[in-house]
């Protein structure tokens, strides 16, 4: 049985590449655009691990995964951003669910990103 992914990314291009990507790697992704939308398709479409962008209309990702922590404790997330200065909050970074790899927009290979999604849900 194959991991299950879900990339929540406001960019549609940014959202479907990394699918694809992470398709030929041969995980099942789903794909939504904002927080709200990730936390009513988690409530009806359990996934393993969450790939999080952090500046998204709406809701922004640091509170999806504290939100998403509370109301599903085996989920695990990876931080995307295209914000290079970003460190992971305080509140996120002992919390063993989430990645302590951040990953800048745009990857220049998913290779790294792929290696940490095997190592968290290994």
């Amino acid at each position: 049985m194959s991991n299950l992914i879900l990339i929540l990314d406001d960019d549609v291009h940014v959202r479907e590449s990394l699918a694809i990507s992470l398709e030929d790697e041969e995980f099942d992704v789903y794909e939504v655009g904002s927080s709200e939308e990730a936390l009513s398709f988690l409530a009806k479409q359990m996934v393993d691990l969450v790939v999080v962008d952090l500046r998204l209309p709406g809701m922004n990702g640091t509170d999806f995964i504290n939100e998403a922590r509370q109301k599903w404790a085996d989920l695990k997330f990876i931080i995307y951003t295209g914000s290079p200065e970003f460190s992971i909050p305080v509140e996120l970074a002992e919390v063993p669910c989430v990645s302590n790899s951040i990953f800048l927009k745009p990857l220049p290979t998913s290779a790294v990103m792929v290696s940490e999604i095997r190592r968290m849900l290994g």
